[in-house]
């Protein structure tokens, strides 16, 4: 029986050794095998081996991969890889509440309603808080004062503003009732609401929060108006914007125009080519409100990022005139990549490879741990086709060129060990003793 499964054991390491045979490798980097590169130029006197970023610039986005996962950086003599992070600046935000009680809510006709919020003891920091409230269409000023004993009172901040405006019949509500203010340890804080002679909030509550932020950074592309339609019979107008290329990764537009106290609906779709639309934000609402009781204003439409070079802006005038744009951009977040430059180093940025797999570089994992604020920024020279560039129609995976392999490998070894188990079973079978006989 051992020798049996001395046997087994020795079939299944085989099979376990093709299988493993037929699964590809990670490919390394071939210069044959990307359509374009860049020069890459160090900041001038480099006094040490340090990290680099750069930016990709529209080329590098209109040849690229649409997640950018061809890129390559070469260090041009030997032509090894140089590892690098590709870092999107979108932004973090992390929001902890913190227990609070709300005590003293009441109201000074013409002046102002106020509350105090008395806060756990333990709380280390807090720099938020949200009023709740369900009076619509109103503008507010807000004043912060803390305590440490909720009888001396000292401002935190007094330039606050909380909001609504609602339309109901249009299902249109734009609102905003969270007030930040310094980072404090405060136990106490009161809330002082500014009414003058409007009428008093209908406060029910409020939350405190402490938020670390790390705000997003955005890259703005100028969007050309290439045509505007106006349909009278629909009473829409149609804004076709150009970005002059392709592969830039968006998700913003805005506009420019000098018409005030407005509203209207919008939608959204974005092409390559202009023929073929794919509809991307169904309805947005664009307004500006300049009035004595109400100032507020959003000229920009978002959506999910995308890498359209067209957009179309469908606006709804219903009953009102056209609204008059003279301008639009549009903007995304910030791609730069981080990477080790020597002294002296020349260096490539290839790019250009559809079939290229995203890199996996252990600088993932140390990223975190390296200090990469205000670091050195590198140039891109021209864009230029690789010479050495390879035409001939790329070798397929092994498994994809021998599809019936792998099935086959595995039914076997299935069928080996099938074969032993039960010829195993058998010998144990024969080995144990009878069953006793039953007495008469």
């Amino acid at each position: 029986v051992r020798s049996r499964v001395k046997l087994t054991v020795a079939i299944a390491a085989l099979m376990a050794t093709l299988v493993l045979a037929v699964v590809p490798a990670r490919a390394e980097f071939s210069i044959q095998s990307w359509k374009f590169f860049k020069d890459i130029s160090l900041p001038d006197a480099l006094p040490k081996t340090s990290l680099i970023k750069i930016e990709p610039d529209s080329e590098v986005f209109a040849h690229a991969t649409p997640a950018l996962s061809d890129l390559r950086i070469v260090e041009t003599d030997s032509q090894p890889e140089v590892p690098y992070k590709l870092l999107v600046e979108r932004g973090e935000q992390r929001r902890e509440s913190v227990p609070v009680t709300m005590r003293d809510l009441g109201h000074i006709p013409n002046q102002e309603t106020s509350f105090v919020l008395d806060l756990n003891p333990q709380v280390s920091q807090h720099n938020e808080l949200e009023i709740d409230t369900q009076s619509h269409n109103f503008q507010r000023e807000i004043v912060v004062e803390g305590s440490e004993d909720a009888d001396t009172w000292r401002v935190l901040d007094g330039s606050g503003k909380i909001f609504d405006f609602t339309i109901a019949e249009r299902g249109f509500v734009s609102r905003h009732t969270r007030v930040t203010y310094p980072s404090s340890t405060v136990r106490y804080l009161k809330i002082r609401i500014i009414n003058r002679d409007l009428p008093h909030l209908e406060v029910e509550g409020a939350s405190v929060f402490f938020t670390q932020e790390i705000k997003p950074r955005q890259t703005t592309y100028t969007a050309d108006i290439l045509d505007r339609i106006e349909d009278p019979v629909e009473n829409i107008t149609k804004l076709v914007l150009d970005l002059g290329s392709a592969g830039f990764p968006t998700n913003r537009i805005s506009l420019t125009t000098s018409q005030q106290n407005f509203y209207r609906q919008t939608r959204l779709e974005g092409s390559d080519d202009q023929k073929a639309w794919t509809l991307i934000r169904r309805s947005e609402n664009l307004f500006n409100f300049n009035t004595p009781k109400f100032a507020s204003s959003q000229l920009s439409v978002g959506y999910p990022e995308s890498r359209y070079r067209y957009f179309r802006l469908t606006v709804f005038n219903e009953d009102d005139p056209p609204l008059h744009v003279t301008g639009a951009e549009a903007s995304g977040f910030l791609r730069k990549l981080i990477f080790q430059a020597n002294p002296g180093g020349v260096y490539r940025l290839y790019y250009g490879n559809p079939d290229a797999e995203a890199p996996s570089y252990e600088l993932e994992y140390l990223f975190p741990y390296l200090i990469t604020n205000n670091l050195p920024t590198a140039g891109l020279g021209a864009h230029t086709a690789n010479p050495v560039f390879n035409l001939r129609e790329p070798t397929k995976p092994f498994t994809e060129r021998y599809p019936w392999l792998l099935p086959t490998v595995v039914a076997l070894a299935a069928l080996v060990i099938g074969v032993f188990l039960t010829s195993l079973f058998r010998q144990i079978k024969g080995m144990l003793p009878p069953p006793p006989t039953p007495p008469e």
